[in-house]
């Protein structure tokens, strides 16, 4: 090739062998090619790859920076080319249209490749078809990379929904999901399940006396003594206001009051620091209940909320079992 010829040639050596796309390609291999080529210079915002457009070519970026900015139902998604590296070639590839645009990120000088040069050029060139390789399996990693944290991210998000942030028990929201499992596993393999419903006696006293502050110490200190007095398979809850709900699987009712009376014990002896520096004592009514045949969430918390509201009625500080329906046992 003449020097003449080499003068049109729309990149110079050179710059041709600082490209990554071009990493370990021979320039005279591919020079013959490159003369069906050309370079243009695009500012800040222009819109190279366009779906709602498409115009299938290789953009293989000599300086600057490109944006590509993918957008479909669940939100957008965005990511940066840096020179050395190309876009459009998935287009060239699968010969189907472009699935996300492509925007000049700042003023930037590009070589434009038409898809049969490209093709062509691929043939030409073993090392050239690696190249690509290598750029779209980064990319499938970078992007794997992306979604694993965006759905750890929504993972934390949604578990953080179904978590009570003042005491740090689970809430409602996780109630009504796991609890239903839960009921239905013992029902299907009719599995022994006991459930407590405890409410903090005079509650609204403590915020009338001490104030809100103290009753959020009251409520942090009860739940923190809740899971302490529990096995790691008990499932405890933050009903509402001053309230707490626990599914206890394989739990018969003997074993289930001496739990609860474990619970309603240690609450009654624990020392709770107020922020005022002083020291207060509370104490929980427990009702508790076990499962029976064609049980639901529902009914079942309804019976230990039963026996809860009996236990409080006869003195508080109390636990009581509802058998099934209206036989009530105080202890």
């Amino acid at each position: 090739m003449s020097v003449t010829q080499l003068e049109t040639l729309p990149i110079s050596r050179s710059e041709f062998l600082r490209l990554e796309i071009f990493k370990n390609v021979s320039f005279e291999s591919l020079a013959g090619y490159l003369l069906g080529c050309k370079t243009v210079v695009v500012e800040e915002g222009e819109l190279l790859i366009d779906p709602d457009h498409p115009k299938r070519r290789l953009i293989v970026i000599l300086e600057g920076l490109l944006e590509v900015r993918a957008e479909a139902k669940g939100g957008s998604f965005s990511s940066l080319i840096e020179a050395g590296h190309c876009a459009g070639e998935m287009s060239i590839f699968d010969n189907i249209k472009p699935s996300a645009y492509v925007y000049s990120k700042v003023q930037s000088r590009l070589l434009i490749i038409e898809p049969e040069m490209a093709l062509a050029m691929i043939h030409a060139s073993h090392d050239l078809c690696l190249n690509f390789l290598h750029m779209l399996s980064q990319r499938i990693r970078n992007n794997t990379k992306v979604v694993c944290e965006e759905e750890y991210h929504i993972r934390c998000i949604e578990e953080n929904a179904k978590v009570d942030s003042l005491t740090g028990l689970h809430n409602r929201r996780w109630l009504e999901e796991m609890y239903t499992r839960e009921i239905n596993r013992s029902n299907a393999g009719n599995f022994r399940l006991s459930a407590f419903m405890m409410d903090i006696d005079h509650f609204k006293q403590v915020n009338d006396t001490y104030g809100h502050l103290a009753g959020d110490q009251v409520l942090i200190a009860v739940a923190k003594t809740i899971v302490e007095c529990l096995r790691p398979s008990d499932m405890p809850v933050r009903y509402g206001g001053e309230e707490f709900t626990v599914f206890l699987p394989g739990t018969s009712t003997e074993n289930a009051k001496i739990i609860a009376e474990r619970l309603r014990a240690s609450v009654e002896r624990k020392d709770i620091l107020l922020p005022s520096g002083e020291v207060i004592h509370a104490t929980i009514s427990v009702g508790f209940t076990e499962r029976v045949e064609a049980d639901t969430v529902r009914s079942i918390i309804e019976r230990a909320d039963k026996a809860l509201y009996h236990a409080k009625e006869n003195g508080r500080n109390r636990v009581c079992l509802n058998l099934d329906g209206d036989d009530m046992f105080l202890f």
